[in-house]
């Protein structure tokens, strides 16, 4: 009897077993279906160098302008005022040092 239900349970272990493996591999299949439109175009410097040097910043707080970088643009503005990652910004912050630019706060969220 033990011998029979030991059968039993390496039986149905081994028909789940091949249709998990089963489905994987037509799960793989769908994939590389959906993939044979996608393109691996190289995107232009031009096009990466506007990505990683916003024009201009939204935060919950406000938008915030890139001007013209001076080496005092830090002195203008007090300590509480001024970060260096939009992710810190607040609504006090007046102005954004970051992506080797400065940006200025224009307007405040409404």
């Amino acid at each position: 009897m033990k011998a029979k239900l030991k059968f039993l349970g390496l039986a149905a272990l081994t028909v789940t077993v091949a249709v998990v493996i089963g489905n994987n591999i037509f799960a793989s299949d769908d994939a590389s279906e959906e993939m044979k439109g996608v393109t691996k175009a190289i995107v232009p410097d031009s096009v990466l160098e506007e990505l990683n040097h916003p024009d201009k910043i939204y935060t919950k707080d406000g938008l915030f302008i890139k001007k013209p970088q001076s080496l005092h643009d830090e002195d203008k503005f007090n300590q509480d005022e001024v970060v260096y990652d939009v992710s810190k910004a607040t609504d006090e912050t007046k102005a954004i040092i970051q992506y080797d630019a400065t940006y200025i706060k224009e307007e405040d969220s409404k």
